[in-house]
């Protein structure tokens, strides 16, 4: 019988599952991908996936995560694996607190962990636990293994993640930077530097994950040292729907307005500015939609409202690209990654053009290519360490399937070079 490891990601309202078969040379090969959506509208509800080429949609009442995890399940099966083939499951885990540097094996103190980190993760850490639970109910003898989205920038010092705060709030109420798509950057940076020849723990990158939630990593010698995120997923560049930084004072502002002019109370109106921030804001204030593909299609067409909102886009993630590289020893690559930074090849050379002292060139033509791991650009501004500028698919899940492999199924550390590193 094949051996096959589970990657489970458990969102507010959907569930991503992955299935990988374990290969020679403990090698994984995807070969099951689907997502179970609108989890809690039972109305439309439904799971896609794909298993080899195929791609189908099945509408199906999931009233919440456990009847979702169940379905998930109930799918394998019916496409002919056998659970007694899954050897671990692995879980997508977005805060760990400072608790966690490395994905762990999931064992009961774990899930305390996790369940007392629900205060700062309101909205992701529930979810996550339930998508552990029910998997170990459904598999109680199968090893889980969590890995955090905010492990990879736990090396980062002090001096970055500390907040100019009271001590009450940083040592008693855990205020701090935390920073997270940690998986997607660690991936991306790892396969920079294979492509560049560079050893993982010698490579200097800006890694830049832009799609609907944006952040970008500084990484010195393989370590994170800074990340544009923070407490919150909130903090850092312009995102789909969230403002990213603000200045903190304008929230007592609007709320006092908020109380005025809609005759709410003040923490309703606490509330909706915070909604607001985090679902009302980024491209969608500013561009009347998330969809940057659908902003720049109106900008190359001669609209300037839309223009100048990839204009404020860009300089705000070249102003975090400069910061990171002025202190940077050397900086090896700019990676971007993720739904827009993959995609959208007018808004990185837009994004480039910002960063004048960097004397960035362009090339055009494989700025333009796709779903593939390309140089698009390159400074000679430091001759000794020539500066590439790169777009690299990012693949979470495969980490988590590895993290998953090494932890669960083969009870050893993870290996300091990811076979997905040798490709």
């Amino acid at each position: 019988m094949r051996k096959h490891i589970l990657v489970l990601n458990c969102g507010s309202s959907s569930v991503k599952f992955n299935l990988f078969v374990l290969e020679d040379k403990q090698m994984l090969q995807a070969t099951l991908q689907g997502i179970a959506e609108e989890i809690g509208n039972p109305g439309k509800s439904r799971i896609r996936y794909g298993w080899g080429g195929d791609k189908k949609t099945a509408q199906v009442a999931l009233p919440d995560h456990r009847s979702a995890l169940t379905q998930v399940f109930s799918l394998l099966e019916t496409q002919g694996i056998d659970q007694s083939s899954i050897v671990a499951v692995g879980h997508r885990v977005v805060h760990g607190g400072d608790r966690y540097s490395n994905s762990v094996r999931v064992d009961t103190a774990v899930l305390e962990t996790i369940r007392q980190l629900i205060p700062i993760a309101p909205l992701h850490n529930p979810p996550n636990l339930t998508g552990l639970e029910e998997s170990i109910r459904l598999l109680p003898e199968v090893p889980q293994v969590a890995v955090f989205d905010t492990a990879f920038h736990e090396t980062m010092p002090e001096y970055a993640y500390r907040y100019a705060i009271p001590d009450l709030w940083y040592k008693t109420y855990g205020v701090r930077k935390y920073g997270f798509h940690g998986t997607s950057h660690m991936y991306v940076a790892r396969r920079a530097a294979r492509k560049l020849g560079i050893p993982f723990t010698q490579f200097n990158g800006i890694t830049a994950h832009l799609g609907n939630g944006c952040s970008l990593t500084k990484i010195e010698g393989g370590r994170s040292l800074d990340t544009s995120m923070g407490f919150t997923p909130l903090e850092g560049v312009i995102m789909g729907t969230r403002s990213g930084d603000i200045d903190p004072a304008l929230i007592g502002h609007v709320a006092l307005q908020m109380t005025r002019d809609q005759h709410i109370s003040k923490e309703d109106a606490f509330e909706k500015v915070l909604y607001d921030l985090n679902k009302e804001s980024g491209l969608k204030a500013i561009g009347k939609t998330n969809m940057m593909q659908d902003i720049r299609t109106k900008a190359l067409q001669g609209d300037a409202d839309c223009a100048r909102v990839i204009q404020i886009y860009a300089y705000r993630i070249a102003k975090y690209i400069g910061q990171y590289w002025a202190t940077l020893p050397w900086t090896d690559a700019i990676v971007f990654t993720a739904g827009l930074g993959e995609n959208e090849a007018h808004v990185r050379k837009q994004i480039l053009s910002c960063l004048k002292s960097l004397a960035i060139e362009i090339d055009d033509r494989q700025n333009e290519v796709r779903k593939e791991e390309v140089v698009i650009g390159t400074s000679r501004i430091n001759p000794e360490h020539p500066l590439s500028v790169m777009v690299i698919p990012t693949d979470e899940e495969i980490v988590i399937g590895y993290d998953t492999l090494y932890l669960g199924y083969l009870n050893k550390p993870v290996p300091e070079v990811y076979p997905f590193e040798l490709t």
